[in-house]
Protein backbone atom coordinates (compact mmCIF):
# COMPACT_ATOMS: atom_id res chain seq x y z
CA UNK A 1 0.00 0.00 0.00
CA UNK A 2 1.65 3.30 -0.67
CA UNK A 3 2.42 5.52 1.64
CA UNK A 4 0.63 8.93 2.51
CA UNK A 5 1.80 11.94 0.71
CA UNK A 6 5.18 13.24 2.54
CA UNK A 7 3.41 16.85 2.24
CA UNK A 8 0.34 16.47 4.01
CA UNK A 9 0.14 18.28 6.53
CA UNK A 10 -2.20 16.10 9.08
CA UNK A 11 1.34 13.74 9.36
CA UNK A 12 3.69 15.79 10.22
CA UNK A 13 2.94 15.53 14.29
CA UNK A 14 3.10 11.85 14.34
CA UNK A 15 6.24 11.76 11.97
CA UNK A 16 7.91 14.09 14.59
CA UNK A 17 6.64 11.50 17.14
CA UNK A 18 7.73 8.62 15.37
CA UNK A 19 11.59 10.42 14.94
CA UNK A 20 11.31 11.23 18.54
CA UNK A 21 10.30 7.51 19.94
CA UNK A 22 13.50 6.08 17.38
CA UNK A 23 15.69 8.64 18.79
CA UNK A 24 15.02 8.24 22.26
CA UNK A 25 14.83 4.73 22.60
CA UNK A 26 17.84 3.38 21.20
CA UNK A 27 20.08 0.84 23.42
CA UNK A 28 23.35 0.75 24.71
CA UNK A 29 23.08 4.52 25.50
CA UNK A 30 22.73 5.79 22.02
CA UNK A 31 19.82 7.53 22.55
CA UNK A 32 18.91 11.17 23.16
CA UNK A 33 15.77 13.65 23.66
CA UNK A 34 15.02 15.06 20.90
CA UNK A 35 12.34 18.16 20.16
CA UNK A 36 11.47 20.13 17.54
CA UNK A 37 11.26 24.18 17.06
CA UNK A 38 7.78 24.62 15.63
CA UNK A 39 7.03 27.54 13.24
CA UNK A 40 4.28 29.93 14.57
CA UNK A 41 1.34 28.35 12.56
CA UNK A 42 2.81 24.98 14.16
CA UNK A 43 2.23 23.51 10.56
CA UNK A 44 6.34 23.13 9.56
CA UNK A 45 9.22 22.18 11.87
CA UNK A 46 11.93 24.99 12.19
CA UNK A 47 14.53 22.88 13.30
CA UNK A 48 15.09 20.05 15.48
CA UNK A 49 17.70 19.80 18.62
CA UNK A 50 18.38 17.61 21.10
CA UNK A 51 17.04 18.93 24.31
CA UNK A 52 18.73 19.68 27.06
CA UNK A 53 22.01 20.23 25.67
CA UNK A 54 23.77 23.75 24.03
CA UNK A 55 27.00 24.34 22.14
CA UNK A 56 29.51 27.11 22.15
CA UNK A 57 33.52 27.54 20.95
CA UNK A 58 35.89 27.46 23.44
CA UNK A 59 37.30 30.92 23.17
CA UNK A 60 33.84 31.97 24.39
CA UNK A 61 33.07 29.83 27.18
CA UNK A 62 33.81 32.77 29.60
CA UNK A 63 31.39 35.35 28.46
CA UNK A 64 28.61 32.25 27.92
CA UNK A 65 29.57 31.51 32.03
CA UNK A 66 28.77 35.01 32.45
CA UNK A 67 26.03 35.36 30.57
CA UNK A 68 24.03 32.72 32.40
CA UNK A 69 25.08 34.26 35.67
CA UNK A 70 22.96 37.90 34.26
CA UNK A 71 20.39 36.09 33.50
CA UNK A 72 20.60 35.11 36.22
CA UNK A 73 20.24 30.76 35.69
CA UNK A 74 22.39 27.99 37.35
CA UNK A 75 25.53 27.35 35.30
CA UNK A 76 26.02 24.42 32.92
CA UNK A 77 28.23 21.42 33.00
CA UNK A 78 30.48 21.80 30.60
CA UNK A 79 32.54 19.28 28.78
CA UNK A 80 34.58 18.68 25.53
CA UNK A 81 33.31 18.69 22.09
CA UNK A 82 34.62 18.09 19.15
CA UNK A 83 37.24 20.74 16.65
CA UNK A 84 37.29 23.22 19.90
CA UNK A 85 33.61 22.81 20.76
CA UNK A 86 32.31 22.81 24.60
CA UNK A 87 29.37 21.39 25.03
CA UNK A 88 27.00 22.82 27.77
CA UNK A 89 25.01 20.27 29.93
CA UNK A 90 22.12 22.93 31.07
CA UNK A 91 19.97 19.85 32.66
CA UNK A 92 16.04 19.90 32.30
CA UNK A 93 15.92 23.10 30.82
CA UNK A 94 14.32 23.35 27.29
CA UNK A 95 17.82 24.41 25.10
CA UNK A 96 15.89 26.02 22.24
CA UNK A 97 14.09 28.58 25.30
CA UNK A 98 17.48 28.63 26.99
CA UNK A 99 19.72 29.82 23.68
CA UNK A 100 16.47 32.69 22.89
CA UNK A 101 17.57 34.15 26.12
CA UNK A 102 21.44 33.82 26.16
CA UNK A 103 21.17 35.10 22.62
CA UNK A 104 19.46 38.47 24.19
CA UNK A 105 22.65 38.89 26.14
CA UNK A 106 25.00 37.28 24.31
CA UNK A 107 24.36 38.30 20.47
CA UNK A 108 22.74 35.63 17.93
CA UNK A 109 24.62 32.60 17.33
CA UNK A 110 27.35 32.87 20.15
CA UNK A 111 25.38 29.94 22.02
CA UNK A 112 23.38 27.08 19.87
CA UNK A 113 21.57 24.20 20.33
CA UNK A 114 23.01 21.22 19.17
CA UNK A 115 20.81 20.56 16.19
CA UNK A 116 19.72 17.30 14.81
CA UNK A 117 19.88 16.32 11.28
CA UNK A 118 17.61 13.60 10.02
CA UNK A 119 17.57 11.61 6.73
CA UNK A 120 14.93 13.55 5.53
CA UNK A 121 13.36 16.95 6.13
CA UNK A 122 10.58 19.33 8.28
CA UNK A 123 7.24 19.64 6.80
CA UNK A 124 7.49 15.92 6.17
CA UNK A 125 9.79 13.57 8.51
CA UNK A 126 10.94 10.92 6.34
CA UNK A 127 12.77 10.40 2.92
CA UNK A 128 10.34 11.47 0.28
CA UNK A 129 8.36 8.25 0.68
CA UNK A 130 8.67 4.99 2.74
CA UNK A 131 9.99 2.07 0.87
CA UNK A 132 7.66 -0.04 -0.94
CA UNK A 133 8.48 -4.12 -1.64
CA UNK A 134 9.91 -4.59 -4.80
CA UNK A 135 11.07 -7.27 -7.44
CA UNK A 136 13.34 -6.36 -9.81
CA UNK A 137 17.04 -5.80 -9.05
CA UNK A 138 19.24 -2.80 -8.46
CA UNK A 139 20.09 -0.85 -12.03
CA UNK A 140 24.26 -1.10 -12.51
CA UNK A 141 26.68 0.78 -15.04
CA UNK A 142 28.77 -1.46 -15.94
CA UNK A 143 32.79 -0.94 -14.38
CA UNK A 144 34.25 1.66 -15.69
CA UNK A 145 37.76 1.42 -17.67
CA UNK A 146 40.23 2.72 -16.02
CA UNK A 147 43.31 2.91 -13.44
CA UNK A 148 42.35 5.11 -10.86
CA UNK A 149 41.24 4.45 -7.29
CA UNK A 150 38.67 5.84 -5.06
CA UNK A 151 37.56 5.45 -1.34
CA UNK A 152 34.10 6.31 -0.20
CA UNK A 153 32.65 7.09 3.03
CA UNK A 154 28.73 6.55 3.59
CA UNK A 155 27.78 8.44 6.48
CA UNK A 156 24.49 7.16 7.49
CA UNK A 157 23.31 3.73 9.52
CA UNK A 158 26.17 1.81 8.86
CA UNK A 159 25.95 -1.72 7.00
CA UNK A 160 23.82 -4.61 6.89
CA UNK A 161 25.46 -7.62 6.05
CA UNK A 162 22.25 -9.77 5.63
CA UNK A 163 20.90 -7.73 2.96
CA UNK A 164 24.40 -8.93 0.28
CA UNK A 165 22.41 -12.33 0.85
CA UNK A 166 18.73 -11.47 0.58
CA UNK A 167 19.45 -8.84 -2.44
CA UNK A 168 22.14 -11.38 -4.24
CA UNK A 169 23.55 -7.50 -4.56
CA UNK A 170 27.14 -8.78 -5.76
CA UNK A 171 28.80 -4.99 -5.55
CA UNK A 172 28.77 -5.28 -1.68
CA UNK A 173 31.93 -6.94 -2.23
CA UNK A 174 33.17 -3.47 -2.13
CA UNK A 175 32.16 -2.97 1.49
CA UNK A 176 35.39 -2.85 3.78
CA UNK A 177 35.66 -4.82 6.77
CA UNK A 178 35.61 -1.95 9.14
CA UNK A 179 32.21 -0.77 8.19
CA UNK A 180 30.14 -0.53 11.01
CA UNK A 181 26.93 -2.73 11.84
CA UNK A 182 23.71 -1.03 11.07
CA UNK A 183 22.43 -3.54 14.37
CA UNK A 184 19.26 -1.58 14.71
CA UNK A 185 17.21 -2.87 11.37
CA UNK A 186 14.59 -4.23 13.46
CA UNK A 187 12.85 -3.45 16.75
CA UNK A 188 11.85 -7.47 17.84
CA UNK A 189 11.36 -10.24 15.57
CA UNK A 190 11.27 -9.54 11.51
CA UNK A 191 9.50 -6.07 12.35
CA UNK A 192 11.89 -3.57 10.38
CA UNK A 193 12.44 0.11 12.09
CA UNK A 194 11.90 2.66 10.38
CA UNK A 195 14.73 4.28 8.31
CA UNK A 196 16.36 0.34 8.66
CA UNK A 197 18.56 0.22 6.19
CA UNK A 198 19.28 3.06 4.91
CA UNK A 199 22.64 3.28 4.61
CA UNK A 200 22.90 0.05 3.35
CA UNK A 201 20.73 1.27 0.45
CA UNK A 202 22.39 4.94 -0.22
CA UNK A 203 25.47 2.32 -0.52
CA UNK A 204 24.62 0.20 -3.11
CA UNK A 205 23.03 3.36 -4.85
CA UNK A 206 26.81 4.58 -4.72
CA UNK A 207 28.23 1.07 -6.10
CA UNK A 208 25.39 1.08 -8.84
CA UNK A 209 27.13 4.00 -10.40
CA UNK A 210 31.05 3.91 -9.35
CA UNK A 211 31.13 0.21 -10.13
CA UNK A 212 32.74 -2.39 -7.04
CA UNK A 213 36.27 -2.90 -8.47
CA UNK A 214 38.56 -0.07 -8.11
CA UNK A 215 36.58 1.33 -5.32
CA UNK A 216 36.41 1.06 -1.46
CA UNK A 217 33.70 1.92 0.40
CA UNK A 218 34.01 2.26 4.19
CA UNK A 219 29.79 3.04 5.50
CA UNK A 220 29.51 4.77 9.30
CA UNK A 221 27.19 4.32 11.70
CA UNK A 222 25.88 7.50 12.64
CA UNK A 223 22.79 8.30 12.06
CA UNK A 224 20.51 6.88 14.75
CA UNK A 225 16.90 5.83 14.64
CA UNK A 226 16.97 8.33 11.51
CA UNK A 227 18.69 11.54 12.97
CA UNK A 228 21.97 12.26 14.61
CA UNK A 229 23.10 15.61 16.21
CA UNK A 230 25.26 17.79 14.65
CA UNK A 231 28.35 17.24 17.87
CA UNK A 232 28.47 13.40 17.18
CA UNK A 233 28.07 13.60 13.01
CA UNK A 234 31.28 15.73 13.11
CA UNK A 235 32.79 13.77 15.07
CA UNK A 236 32.56 10.90 12.90
CA UNK A 237 33.74 12.93 9.85
CA UNK A 238 36.48 13.83 11.22
CA UNK A 239 37.18 10.45 12.54
CA UNK A 240 36.35 9.35 8.57
CA UNK A 241 38.77 12.33 7.08
CA UNK A 242 41.54 11.43 9.50
CA UNK A 243 41.51 7.62 8.50
CA UNK A 244 41.67 8.87 5.10
CA UNK A 245 38.68 9.08 2.38
CA UNK A 246 38.49 10.70 -0.67
CA UNK A 247 34.83 10.93 -0.95
CA UNK A 248 32.09 11.47 2.00
CA UNK A 249 28.58 10.84 1.54
CA UNK A 250 25.88 12.42 3.44
CA UNK A 251 21.96 12.01 3.19
CA UNK A 252 21.00 13.82 6.22
CA UNK A 253 20.69 17.27 6.84
CA UNK A 254 18.98 20.08 9.16
CA UNK A 255 17.78 23.48 9.32
CA UNK A 256 18.60 25.84 11.81
CA UNK A 257 17.85 28.00 15.12
CA UNK A 258 17.36 31.43 13.23
CA UNK A 259 18.81 30.20 9.85
CA UNK A 260 22.37 30.42 10.62
CA UNK A 261 24.94 27.88 9.64
CA UNK A 262 25.43 25.17 12.73
CA UNK A 263 28.42 25.78 14.81
CA UNK A 264 29.75 22.21 14.78
CA UNK A 265 30.04 22.09 10.95
CA UNK A 266 31.15 25.82 10.94
CA UNK A 267 34.20 24.82 13.55
CA UNK A 268 34.66 21.18 11.44
CA UNK A 269 35.42 23.58 8.33
CA UNK A 270 37.59 26.17 10.13
CA UNK A 271 39.70 22.98 12.03
CA UNK A 272 39.47 20.16 9.97
CA UNK A 273 38.82 20.73 6.40
CA UNK A 274 40.15 24.20 5.14
CA UNK A 275 43.82 23.95 5.62
CA UNK A 276 44.53 20.00 5.99
CA UNK A 277 42.18 17.64 4.14
CA UNK A 278 42.08 20.24 0.86
CA UNK A 279 41.50 17.31 -1.62
CA UNK A 280 38.10 15.55 0.51
CA UNK A 281 35.14 16.10 -1.23
CA UNK A 282 31.84 16.21 1.01
CA UNK A 283 28.50 15.68 -0.89
CA UNK A 284 25.03 15.92 0.82
CA UNK A 285 21.40 15.72 0.45
CA UNK A 286 19.37 18.84 -0.25
CA UNK A 287 16.29 17.36 1.93
CA UNK A 288 13.02 16.59 0.88
CA UNK A 289 10.51 19.82 2.00
CA UNK A 290 10.08 21.76 -1.98
CA UNK A 291 11.86 24.33 -0.33
CA UNK A 292 14.82 27.01 -0.83
CA UNK A 293 15.57 27.69 2.41
CA UNK A 294 19.23 26.94 3.41
CA UNK A 295 19.58 23.17 4.68
CA UNK A 296 23.24 22.40 6.16
CA UNK A 297 25.79 20.98 5.25
CA UNK A 298 24.62 20.76 2.12
CA UNK A 299 24.05 24.44 1.60
CA UNK A 300 28.00 25.36 2.97
CA UNK A 301 30.06 26.46 -0.19
CA UNK A 302 32.76 23.59 0.36
CA UNK A 303 29.75 21.22 0.22
CA UNK A 304 28.21 20.16 -2.62
CA UNK A 305 24.52 20.02 -2.09
CA UNK A 306 22.62 17.17 -4.35
CA UNK A 307 18.85 17.29 -5.20
CA UNK A 308 16.64 14.82 -6.96
CA UNK A 309 14.86 14.47 -10.39
CA UNK A 310 12.00 12.58 -11.47
CA UNK A 311 12.20 9.04 -12.18
CA UNK A 312 13.08 9.94 -16.11
CA UNK A 313 15.57 12.42 -15.19
CA UNK A 314 13.57 15.29 -17.03
CA UNK A 315 12.67 17.49 -13.88
CA UNK A 316 12.54 17.89 -10.40
CA UNK A 317 10.72 16.44 -8.28
CA UNK A 318 8.16 18.22 -6.34
CA UNK A 319 9.35 17.32 -2.90
CA UNK A 320 13.24 18.21 -3.31
CA UNK A 321 14.75 21.08 -2.13
CA UNK A 322 15.87 23.43 -4.87
CA UNK A 323 17.88 27.19 -4.86
CA UNK A 324 20.60 28.76 -5.45
CA UNK A 325 22.40 26.84 -2.59
CA UNK A 326 21.78 23.30 -4.78
CA UNK A 327 24.44 22.39 -7.22
CA UNK A 328 23.37 19.45 -9.16
CA UNK A 329 20.31 16.96 -9.32
CA UNK A 330 20.61 13.38 -10.12
CA UNK A 331 17.22 11.02 -10.10
CA UNK A 332 15.62 10.46 -6.59
CA UNK A 333 12.56 9.16 -7.36
CA UNK A 334 11.29 5.27 -7.17
CA UNK A 335 15.34 3.58 -6.97
CA UNK A 336 15.53 0.33 -6.25
CA UNK A 337 17.41 -0.47 -3.90
CA UNK A 338 18.89 -3.55 -1.26
CA UNK A 339 16.00 -4.03 1.43
CA UNK A 340 15.93 -6.29 4.74
CA UNK A 341 13.49 -8.75 4.46
CA UNK A 342 10.67 -8.58 6.84
CA UNK A 343 7.59 -6.62 7.74
CA UNK A 344 7.35 -2.93 7.42
CA UNK A 345 4.46 -0.43 9.26
CA UNK A 346 3.64 2.58 7.49
CA UNK A 347 2.80 5.84 9.27
CA UNK A 348 -0.28 5.12 8.11
CA UNK A 349 -0.55 2.18 10.28
CA UNK A 350 -1.04 -0.19 6.80
CA UNK A 351 2.11 -2.45 6.47
CA UNK A 352 3.38 -4.44 4.40
CA UNK A 353 5.49 -7.71 3.84
CA UNK A 354 9.46 -7.78 2.05
CA UNK A 355 10.80 -10.59 0.95
CA UNK A 356 12.15 -10.10 -2.11
CA UNK A 357 15.66 -8.44 -0.53
CA UNK A 358 14.65 -4.86 -2.43
CA UNK A 359 12.63 -1.66 -2.62
CA UNK A 360 11.33 0.99 -4.17
CA UNK A 361 12.36 4.29 -2.19
CA UNK A 362 12.49 8.13 -3.19
CA UNK A 363 14.54 11.01 -1.99
CA UNK A 364 18.05 13.47 -2.10
CA UNK A 365 19.49 10.80 0.33
CA UNK A 366 19.55 8.56 -2.80
CA UNK A 367 20.27 11.22 -5.12
CA UNK A 368 23.46 12.46 -3.29
CA UNK A 369 25.13 8.65 -3.17
CA UNK A 370 24.40 8.60 -6.91
CA UNK A 371 26.14 11.76 -7.64
CA UNK A 372 29.00 10.49 -4.87
CA UNK A 373 29.28 7.46 -7.12
CA UNK A 374 29.71 9.54 -10.27
CA UNK A 375 32.54 11.48 -8.54
CA UNK A 376 34.40 7.92 -7.50
CA UNK A 377 33.89 6.94 -11.15
CA UNK A 378 35.64 10.11 -13.07
CA UNK A 379 38.42 9.66 -10.63
CA UNK A 380 38.99 5.77 -11.75
CA UNK A 381 38.26 6.39 -15.56
CA UNK A 382 40.42 9.42 -15.38
CA UNK A 383 43.00 8.42 -12.54
CA UNK A 384 42.28 11.90 -11.23
CA UNK A 385 41.78 13.15 -7.48
CA UNK A 386 38.34 13.85 -6.13
CA UNK A 387 38.38 17.69 -6.16
CA UNK A 388 39.31 17.29 -10.04
CA UNK A 389 36.48 14.52 -10.49
CA UNK A 390 33.89 16.58 -8.61
CA UNK A 391 34.79 19.57 -11.06
CA UNK A 392 34.54 17.58 -14.11
CA UNK A 393 31.24 15.94 -12.52
CA UNK A 394 29.24 19.07 -12.38
CA UNK A 395 30.53 20.76 -15.30
CA UNK A 396 29.20 17.76 -17.57
CA UNK A 397 25.87 18.32 -15.55
CA UNK A 398 25.80 22.28 -16.11
CA UNK A 399 25.84 21.14 -19.87
CA UNK A 400 22.87 18.61 -19.49
CA UNK A 401 20.87 21.49 -17.97
CA UNK A 402 17.60 21.74 -18.11
CA UNK A 403 15.09 25.17 -17.62
CA UNK A 404 13.61 25.31 -14.31
CA UNK A 405 15.68 21.88 -13.73
CA UNK A 406 19.06 22.96 -13.29
CA UNK A 407 22.55 20.98 -13.24
CA UNK A 408 21.48 17.64 -14.10
CA UNK A 409 24.01 14.03 -13.12
CA UNK A 410 22.19 11.47 -15.38
CA UNK A 411 21.96 7.90 -13.71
Amino acid sequence: MPPVTPRDPRRLPAEVKRLQQNLEQRPEGRGFPVKARWNEAETEVDYLYRNHQLVCDEADLEDVLHAFDGIPAERPAVSDGPVGLKILDIGDRDAADLADTLADALGDGVVTPNHVLDAQGHSSMCPATEPLPWVAPVHDFPEPVGSGRAQVSVVDTGYFADIRKQSGYARFSAVDGASQADDEVFSTGTAIRPYGGHGTAAAATLLSVSGASNVGVHLRDCLVGGGVDEITIVEDLEAVIQAGVDIISIQAGTYTRAGRTPKAFDAFFRKVLRHHHKKVVLIAAAGNDGSDRPFWPAAYGWCAAVGALTHGGDARTGWTNYGHWVDVYASGENIVVPFPNGKYTYLDTSSADFTQGHALWSGTSFATPAVAGMIARRMIERNVDAPTARDIVLADAARSSLPNTGPRVLV
